[in-house]
């Protein structure tokens, strides 16, 4: 039940924190993100990084790999110039710098570098901070958390230096580098890299990997670029240079092989690919366009009319075919035009007939659709006017519905509060059916293993632990200190003894499973559950002897046959369902008023939680079951205030050893035990009655072996439970051009996978 209660509650806070809490990241796009990468004479390379958000957030992440941990090593063959070999990777970053720019004063790459404020570094900070940022540095990659809300309008930039990431070759230099990351969160509207080399060079390529509409190009013979639009989250983008490695005097990244020829033939095979797939993707186009005027002109509808005229205007304007489809779609705008007015018209009649019972939310949005794909802009804008009144009308109607639905709302949770003040009022009557304060006596002869289910509910290792100290209580079981040593051995002093059942299991687990020759260490059974064997087999026999304590208080007739709880766990659970359900369906679907939503879902959360708590106390006990529940309770009052009591009104001292059973069972032990030794000390300074010296020490050794054995039978436990999990099996020439596929660094299996690809493609 226990488990259940969590589950739930950990559904409403989880529900409650998502409704609340603000993105740290953008929402959906970043609007812009510009790079300004410089190569460096030592090989190294310079970046700042510029981006504009878009949506709401309380920052910005950002995580860099410089290091390809899949990167097979490079050997100088012809495969290994595709970027996918350890000479590619960088060393390490240095020289983080992060800072913003007012997004009023950024137009464009060249701003890139007016530092308006310079942010700190931090361990830690929470949202809605501002110009702090959280690094995290690993020997592969950079993670950046930077805090700047969106309502402070500034553009994000970062500024940091990755060392020997430029490629010496005999003949030439390269930088191969993935400019944009394949963990890259968010979509990129406008994508732009600019490069600089150290110097010029007249015999500058360059080559980009990724989506087929990104572009680079020579700008001179020290700057290059390389463009992107609409570039979706998780695509990385590659770039590569290569130059005359006189510009780079101080790199020590070398190759020691040639690598001008072996760069030309791989990016020309990437290029001749790349081009084969826009042709491709051309013909397909002009394919689609050609069957939406085809599809138009059979049906002279306003769909078929805009997704013709999209498909067509996509077309190159050297399609020889794009002027004949526009003049096709032309020849059906009035008939198109006419259809769409009569289709306004019939909508219209349908929303408004029988009293606008067919108004709704939904409809009404799909009627301004229809709208608004037409291209009649005096119709358009009638229809709209006439759209605004039906709008008024339905947030009446949704003000009735919602009232309506507050007040069914009320009821249910009214009846839910009932229930629960029912509830509560049984178990504080339960709690106080003994009338006294104290009882000092031992209410009824149970065993503890029995006592502590009609406390509880439910068996535990503590049952199980005061069990063995009772059977010591019982004369079954004795126990001496071992000389030397704080270990205690248990010894069975009558082998015929025939107890309970759940004695029987304890008895069985000590002296035949962990002990022999009548003889348990404490220790070993401590020990006991390391090995997963022995862990399953001691288990096995706590799990029996949780089952015939089940039993054995069954006779005892203290709770009714169907317990309740679980029907008022289902209950407040459908309930909160149903209700979670209708939140969304009713206030989210009629109108638009968030805040009301989130309103209702804490206060039904609330009330939920409540009764649950309320609930699982509830143990359904009988009339018996009540009565001897509020005995112990009382006595379990006792025990606590044992340390209150004179001298002269303490049980006598060879009742301690049983009131330690059941303040084991009852939670109280720690207060007890505390009185025992504190009138123990009393006795050994001459300052109590004197009593027998050996009744003393057996009951200051039996301090002691309480607390041993508690500790033992809950780390035996532990340890099988250890043992067990742990034992589970768990361009073409590179003058400039679009970019060719691929683009990323992959690992071995997918470069696998993408060579199958390939060869199957191209097999015929």
């Amino acid at each position: 039940m226990k488990k259940i209660r969590i589950f739930l509650v950990f559904i409403a806070i989880t529900l409650i924190f998502f409704l609340t809490n603000n993105v740290f990241a953008a929402e959906e796009t970043t609007r812009l993100l510009y790079q300004d990468i410089t190569i460096n004479e030592d090989g190294s390379i310079t970046v700042k990084e510029a981006a504009w958000l878009n949506g709401e957030y309380n920052g910005r992440l950002r995580d860099i790999d410089f290091e390809n941990t899949y990167a097979t090593t490079f050997t100088g063959i012809y495969s290994n110039f595709a970027g996918n070999t350890d000479i590619y990777n960088g060393t390490s970053m240095k020289d983080i710098k992060v800072y913003d720019i007012s997004q009023e004063n950024f137009h464009s790459m060249s701003d890139i570098g007016n530092v308006e404020n310079t942010y700190k570094e931090v361990n830690s900070a929470s949202n809605g901070k501002y110009g702090v940022y959280e690094l995290t540095q690993r020997s592969s990659d950079t993670d950046f958390k930077i805090y700047c809300p969106d309502n402070k309008n500034k553009v994000i930039c970062i500024e940091y230096t990755i060392t020997d990431a430029v490629v010496i070759h005999n003949d030439v230099a390269e930088l191969y580098w993935n400019v944009l990351g394949e963990r890259f969160e968010e979509d990129v509207q406008d994508f732009q890299v600019l490069i600089h080399l150290p110097g010029e060079d007249s015999d500058v390529r360059i080559w980009s990997h990724g989506p087929l509409t990104g572009e680079n190009k020579i700008l001179n013979s020290k700057t290059l670029s390389f463009t992107d639009t609409n570039v979706d989250s998780y695509t990385p983008e590659t770039v590569r240079v290569m130059f005359n490695k006189e510009l780079v005097p101080l790199a020590t990244k070398k190759s020691n092989v040639d690598g001008r020829e072996n760069i030309l033939r791989y990016e020309q095979m990437m290029a001749d690919t790349a081009n084969r797939e826009r042709e491709n993707a051309k013909l397909e186009l002009e394919n689609e366009a050609s069957q939406a005027v085809l599809d138009l002109e059979e049906n002279s509808r306003i769909y078929y009319y805009n997704t013709a005229l999209e498909l067509v205007n996509q077309l190159d304007e050297q399609s020889e075919q794009k002027q004949n489809f526009l003049d096709r779609i032309e020849k059906t705008k009035n008939l198109v035009n006419e259809n769409w007015k009569q289709n306004l018209q019939y909508s219209l009649e349908s929303l408004e007939d029988d009293n606008y019972d067919f108004l709704t939310r939904s409809r009404l949005e799909d009627f301004k659709e229809e709208i608004e794909e037409g291209f009649d802009e005096e119709v358009k804008e009638e229809y709209l006017k006439i759209y605004e009144n039906l709008e008024e009308i339905l947030k009446a109607k949704e003000a009735g519905l919602r009232k309506g639905f507050a007040i069914f709302v009320i009821i249910i949770n009214s009846i839910i509060g009932v229930f629960a003040i029912y509830i509560l009022i049984k178990i504080i009557d339960e709690r106080h059916k003994f009338k006294g304060q104290y009882y000092r006596d031992f209410p009824t002869e149970d065993n503890p293993n029995v006592l502590e289910y009609l406390m509880k509910r439910k068996s535990t290792n503590i049952g199980f632990s005061a069990t063995i100290l009772n059977l010591i209580n019982k004369k079954i079981i004795s126990y001496e200190q071992i000389p030397n040593s704080e270990d205690i051995t248990l010894i069975l002093l009558d082998e015929k003894y025939t107890g309970t059942s759940a004695e029987a299991v304890v008895l069985n687990l000590l002296f035949k499973m962990v002990g022999k020759d009548k003889k348990c260490k404490i220790k070993d059974l401590k020990n006991y559950g390391k090995g997963t064997y022995n862990a399953r087999r001691l288990i096995n026999k706590i799990d029996e002897f949780k089952k015939v304590t089940k039993e054995e208080t069954g006779y005892k007739e203290y709770f009714k046959e169907n317990g309740g709880t679980i029907a008022y766990i289902i209950f407040a659970s459908i309930n909160y369902m149903i209700s979670l359900c209708m939140a969304f369906g009713v206030f989210y679907g009629l109108s638009d008023c968030g805040l009301q939503v989130l309103g209702y879902l804490l206060g039904i959360s609330v009330i939920n939680i409540i009764y649950l708590v309320i609930g699982s106390k509830e143990k359904n006990r009988t009339s018996k079951g009540k009565e001897t529940y509020s005995k112990w309770l009382a006595h379990k009052r006792f025990l606590e205030d044992f340390s209150k009591f004179d001298e002269k009104d303490l049980p006598e001292i060879t009742l301690w050893e049983k009131y330690l059973v059941t303040a084991t069972v009852l939670g109280c032990a720690d207060k007890v035990e505390k009185r025992m030794k504190m009138y123990i000390t009393d006795i050994n300074q001459g300052n109590a009655n004197q009593i027998d010296t050996n009744l003393l020490i057996y009951q200051s050794i039996n301090l002691n072996l309480t607390r041993k054995l508690n500790r033992s039978v809950q780390s035996a436990i532990s340890n099988s439970t250890s043992s067990i999990s742990s034992s589970s099996y768990s361009s073409g020439g590179g003058f400039g051009g679009g970019s060719s596929g691929g683009g990323g660094r992959r690992r071995p299996e997918e470069a696998a996978e993408v060579v199958s690809r390939i060869n199957l493609k191209y097999r015929d």
